[in-house]
């Protein structure tokens, strides 16, 4: 590796015992970049899990973010960051500083040779955090055991207007019995408000389509927005369904959406042609032409004491309102 004639064998060094004194060339950067002699040399690092694990070591450039040396760290500790590639994960990094860690590292973006020169030592560890998914939504459950009322009002979600399923379950959760939690678990709030809080959800309303499209396709959809006629579509497809009693494990789904979205809330949605049940497809309307492709309009529509409202609902809730249809939910 080229570091120039002076000072090669101690930045070598330096380089791969850990905890080394910093060079004066780093010592003495704060206020400019990384000493051109050092641009390209890669440093040891140790990550472990936050608080007790033990150390594994990476190697890392010291112009890497510390978003970068998270990065690295998780994927030297088996176990990936959530949510998956996200700028800012909702696991945290911690720097120790002699005997004690630092709180969570906010500013992610720092390159490693900021923090050393800002006195943070090579030592780091990840907090990973009970993170899970409600429909396109991931956030920390704040405790496990939790209810599935207290995590649907965690994330936001009325529990007088949803109930919480795990994912392939036609069932609800029961409202107040606490359930065990784990890392990377995905639920379903389906709008069928069974659990009768007059808890009061964050309002939102203000989203556009694009922006909803967007926050389902990071939580793993194949979502597609398109137009036809001046109408506008959002084609889920490879939604998971299950079979039997469906003929196949996946299917895509058509929901039309109204050019006063959110305000104008979505409702039923449209099948491909080729999903059934023995040749029948349930609570199927007029099948029609759209994108080249025929699609049977389903009737599967909001309870009439539970309309759409813009200020609780968007795509993400309404994808799993459809996969109720699939599920049987609330069908008995």
């Amino acid at each position: 590796m080229e570091l120039g004639n002076e000072g090669t064998q101690v930045h070598h060094e330096w380089a791969e015992v850990i905890d080394h004194p910093l060079p004066p060339e780093i010592e003495g950067c704060k206020a400019g970049g990384v000493p051109g002699s050092l641009a390209g040399l890669r440093v040891r690092l140790g990550v472990r899990r936050w608080p007790e694990g033990a150390e594994a070591h990476i190697h890392a450039k010291l112009s890497d973010t510390l978003r970068e040396i998270m990065g690295h760290g998780a994927k030297a500790l088996g176990e990936e960051l959530l949510p998956p590639d996200a700028p800012v994960p909702l696991d945290f990094l911690r720097n120790r500083r002699g005997h004690e860690w630092s709180e969570p590292i906010r500013d992610l973006k720092t390159p490693l040779w900021v923090a050393l020169a800002q006195g943070d030592s090579r030592h780091f560890a990840i907090e990973y955090r009970l993170a899970v998914r409600i429909n396109a939504r991931w956030g920390v459950a704040p405790h496990d055991p939790i209810t599935p009322r207290q995590l649907l009002e965690a994330f936001e979600f009325n529990p007088a207007e949803y109930s919480l399923y795990h994912t392939h379950s036609a069932d609800p959760l029961p409202a107040d019995t606490p359930i065990k939690v784990q890392r990377g678990e995905c639920f379903e709030a389906q709008k069928d408000g069974r659990y009768g809080s007059n808890t009061v959800a964050s309002p939102r309303g203000l989203q556009t389509i694009e922006e909803d499209v967007e926050a389902v396709e990071a939580a793993g959809f194949a979502a597609r927005l398109s137009t036809e006629s001046g109408q506008r579509y959002v084609e889920i497809a490879n939604l998971e369904i299950p079979s039997p009693p469906w003929s196949a494990p996946v299917c895509s789904i058509l929901i039309a959406v109204p050019g006063t979205y959110p305000t104008g809330g979505l409702d039923a949605f449209y099948l491909a042609q080729g999903a059934h049940q023995g040749g029948a497809v349930p609570n199927q309307q007029a099948a029609v032409a759209i994108g080249g492709r025929t699609w049977g309009l389903i009737s599967w529509h909001y309870a009439q004491d539970r309309p759409w409202n813009p200020s609780r609902d968007d795509l993400a809730s309404h994808i799993a309102h459809c996969r109720g249809y699939f599920l049987k939910r609330g069908v008995r």
